[in-house]
């Protein structure tokens, strides 16, 4: 009688670790679905991100092709004004000395 007394507590026992168990999955389950949803949520986050940071620097390279090309055309303009210079003086220089 001992024996069985014995052998049910333990059962009483296995059983009650059985419930504990079931409950520790339960709470791992939901513990790890709230981590698939945080996962999931900062993906598409970073996603996002990652297609601002690729328009951004679209947009600053764009800008500094274009601020190169003012810059050759300024030079340009600046090489063009010194020619004219010299040739309207050329010819300012060489009408005086004509006319003296």
């Amino acid at each position: 009688m001992e024996l069985e007394k014995i052998v049910m507590q333990h059962d009483d026992k296995l059983k009650q670790h059985d419930k504990e168990l079931d409950q520790m999955r339960k709470n791992m389950d939901e513990s790890l679905t709230r981590v698939d949803e945080s996962n999931r949520f900062l993906r598409e986050q970073n996603t996002r991100q990652s297609e601002q940071n690729t328009e951004i620097l679209q947009a600053i390279l764009n800008r500094n092709h274009q601020a190169d090309i003012r810059d050759y055309e300024m030079k340009m303009l600046d090489k063009q004004n010194l020619w004219k210079a010299i040739f309207g003086i050329g010819g300012t220089v060489g009408i005086i000395v004509t006319a003296a």
